[in-house]
């Protein structure tokens, strides 16, 4: 297969896995169900969606990835967990029209008060949001983006936090950017 292709073919698989994800995801809510959970290695989630940014997203988007080599095995669904990363990546971007860095840490939860776990922080020097924003920004359908649907995409990553017994916290100022940090528990 030509290296070109190969950022095509990622491309193609990822929105074919997102497409089945959503499909998945309306089924169990119909069925008030969840989806199937697997071992997961968070590491290698990172790495191939990274390549996938980097091969089709502008060069003026900058990435810095760290993902510890001894992140636990996390049980859940793997197209539920990009799909979620794939959504804040995507806000990170549209946070940074003139482009940035987004930073992706995914290191384990070493702490006596909390349960096993992965924290998983993504980062942006965007825009940034208000109070106001920020307070609504997990609200189904709101959005500040002007044509298109939107408002989906942290309600989603959200539910996938919510599924997997995690936490989610936004931060964001102004002028600052935003930091998201995903606090998923890990069965021992």
């Amino acid at each position: 297969m030509a290296p070109t292709l190969l950022p095509i073919f990622a491309s193609a698989r990822i929105s074919l896995q997102r497409a089945g994800t959503l499909v998945q995801q309306t089924m169990c809510l119909a069925s008030d169900g969840n989806a199937a959970a697997e071992p997961v290695d968070i590491r290698a989630c990172l790495m191939e969606i990274e390549a996938l940014a980097k091969a089709t997203w502008d060069r003026n988007i900058a990435f810095e990835i760290y993902a510890s080599e001894t992140l636990p095995i996390f049980r859940c669904s793997r197209v539920g967990l990009q799909s979620a990363i794939m959504n804040l990546l995507l806000n990170a971007r549209d946070a940074m029209p003139d482009g940035g860095v987004i930073s992706i840490i995914a290191t384990t939860i070493d702490d006596e008060r909390a349960a096993a776990g992965i924290e998983l922080r993504i980062s942006d020097n965007g825009l940034g949001m208000t109070e106001d924003v920020l307070r609504r920004a997990s609200d189904p359908f709101f959005t500040t983006k002007a044509s298109g649907l939107g408002g989906l995409g942290l309600p989603m990553v959200n539910r996938f936090v919510r599924e997997a017994r995690g936490h989610l916290r936004l931060e964001s100022e102004p002028g600052r950017g935003t930091v998201v940090t995903l606090r998923l528990p890990v069965d021992g």
